[in-house]
């Protein structure tokens, strides 16, 4: 028997209710059904910790990850194999990528997985961990769902880079490119209330205030709705399940706030605007996009062999 397993015994629903970690917070759904929402780092081990104590203490009906299925192979890999794919982001992985999602879609997807490799270097750990966690605390329950809660990342990148110019495309790119973080386990865990790596696209937002509407916002959101309707399942007869339903929901903790202010408010009518894409690109898009792409490619080969303090004073130079 594990130490988070112990601990969890220790304690009846009520009295784990009221003595829960900092990072989980207990919210009221339809029919007095529970939601656990518990806040994470993406490279946390006490994150995980976290995870683990809550499922095995409050033994849920549904876990919903803020995860799309787009992105459900990192529940079956292991950390090793993970660390290994994103530290080697060969020339081969970045063309699959970019014919698979398209010239801009697929550089930027390709630099947000630099700045996700740049942070397993420094930590020595994937990102991801919670979620991977939550999943095999799932498996040892009966009866128990797993629900992949946020908008597919297919839809966000899209509609980010739809609200962008051209030039504030390649701002993006070059911001990306340029960033360099040096964070350490000590740092990760000492901001947990805060999670890295969702700070650093907060930090990156406030440039860029059209990405905060899509990348925290608009999830924001689409979690908070998959949220609900998780409150709201109904089991078949003979499962020996029903209501109230037990829901535990696991989030990056920088979408807790947002989550928060929503919880009960989300309509079924306001997910349809937030999944609109435009796929029929306007003329010029290809060969803007082929030369936007060779630029921001050949910058990212260059500038990966650039001293940090050299790249930022470049960008405080000019204000990036």
């Amino acid at each position: 028997m594990d130490e988070n397993n112990s601990d969890s015994k220790e304690f009846s629903i009520e009295e784990f209710d009221a003595n829960l970690p900092n990072t989980v917070t207990l919210l009221r759904g339809a029919n007095d059904s529970k939601l656990y929402l518990v806040g994470t780092a993406h490279f946390s081990l006490e994150s995980q910790q976290d995870v683990s104590r809550v499922i095995q203490a409050v033994k849920p009906d549904i876990v919903v990850v803020e995860l799309c299925k787009g992105r459900a192979n990192i529940l079956r890999m292991d950390e090793k194999t993970i660390e290994e794919e994103v530290r080697n982001l060969s020339l081969e992985k970045m063309i699959n990528i970019i014919k698979e999602n398209g010239v801009l879609q697929g550089m930027l997807n390709i630099l947000l997985l630099n700045l996700s490799a740049q942070l397993t270097r420094d930590l020595g750990m994937a990102p991801g961990g919670e979620f991977r966690k939550a999943f095999q605390e799932v498996k040892k329950l009966r009866h128990c769902l797993f629900h992949f809660g946020d908008r597919p990342i297919k839809v966000t990148l899209k509609r980010a880079l739809s609200v962008l110019t051209w030039w504030e495309t390649i701002k993006l790119a070059v911001t990306l490119i340029f960033q360099k973080p040096n964070v350490s386990r000590e740092d990760v865990e000492r901001y947990k209330e805060c999670d890295i790596l969702e700070s650093m696209l907060q930090e990156l937002t406030e440039g860029f205030p059209k990405l905060g509407k899509v990348f925290i916002e608009e999830r924001d959101k689409y979690l908070t709705y998959s949220l609900q309707l998780a409150t709201c399942i109904t089991f078949p007869p003979g499962t020996g399940q029903g209501e109230p339903v037990v829901a535990v929901g696991i989030v990056g903790i920088g979408h807790t706030p947002g989550i928060l202010k929503l919880w009960g408010k989300v309509k079924e009518s306001d997910i349809p605007p937030i999944l609109i894409v435009n796929d029929k690109p306007s003329k010029g898009y290809f060969k803007k996009s082929l030369a936007v792409g060779l630029a921001l490619y050949i910058g990212y080969k260059v500038v990966r062999s650039i001293p940090s303090s050299f790249t930022t004073k470049l960008l405080t130079a000019i204000k990036l």
